[in-house]
């Protein structure tokens, strides 16, 4: 019997690996109800003066496109003159110092935070503020089909998401996110500044990934199909 971590790779294992289809259990990594029990209130010094605040948690690694979110946002605010965002990106990683170099090179030290590593507490004030969260992992043969635990995270805090358009982002947040076209800053700039611009729109998605997270994506409802998984092991 194989586990896999969502459908994409189930189907891996059904097609590449031969696996028939009631041996190929899926079991997502999304984080526990009772971590996310409720949803932290907005703290509104964390926004920096600014109206909005964007948020971005996670790795920072070649591979997640914190760059493209540095870009979307060198576009919204010397480009489209948006003097009413913060961002904070919160996480490390290998590309920490590049993209903190990036940042400066963009002009944008006054409107991007880098936390670094901080504890649970610090992160759930912060998505709980955030006007939007954002995955900007670009597009590749693996991204395409792997699931990104800030998108469980960010429906968890009910915030909503601008993501690119991959196949496993589209599982995960469904209809609480817009979604940008893959790999172009510009179009995940404007998505970004469509629902920044548009309140009503952001507090459905949010409800919308809150309840979502609950009922579907929440360790709770993985938990349940690994029993299983062990069910079908052991007749």
């Amino acid at each position: 019997l194989v586990i896999s971590t969502n459908e994409s790779y189930r189907q891996v294992a059904i097609s590449r690996g031969r696996k028939p289809p009631d041996r190929v259990v899926v079991v997502r990594s999304g984080p526990s109800r009772e971590r996310f029990a409720t949803v932290r209130p907005v703290d509104a010094e964390l926004k920096r003066g600014k109206p909005f605040l964007v948020a971005y948690l996670g790795v920072m690694a070649p591979q997640d496109g914190v760059d493209h979110l540095l870009q979307a946002a060198q576009r919204m605010v010397h480009v489209h003159g948006r003097k009413d965002v913060a961002f904070t990106l919160v996480g490390a990683g290998d590309s920490f110092a590049d993209l903190v170099a990036l940042a400066r090179e963009l002009k944008l030290k006054d409107h991007v935070e880098f936390t670094g590593r901080i504890p649970d507490a610090e992160v759930e004030k912060i998505l709980a503020t955030a006007d939007v969260c954002v995955c900007p992992d670009p597009q590749n043969p693996l991204n395409d089909v792997s699931t990104m635990n800030k998108v469980l995270e960010y429906m968890a805090c009910g915030r909503p998401i601008v993501a690119y358009d991959l196949r496993e982002h589209r599982f995960s947040a469904a209809d609480g996110a817009l979604y940008a076209t893959p790999n172009d800053v510009d179009d995940l700039a404007a998505k970004i500044e469509t629902l920044l611009d548009d309140p009503e729109r952001r507090t459905k998605l949010g409800a919308y990934n809150r309840q979502r997270f609950l009922e579907r994506m929440a360790w709770e409802y993985s938990a349940g199909e690994l029993l299983r998984a062990y069910e079908i092991l052991c007749g």
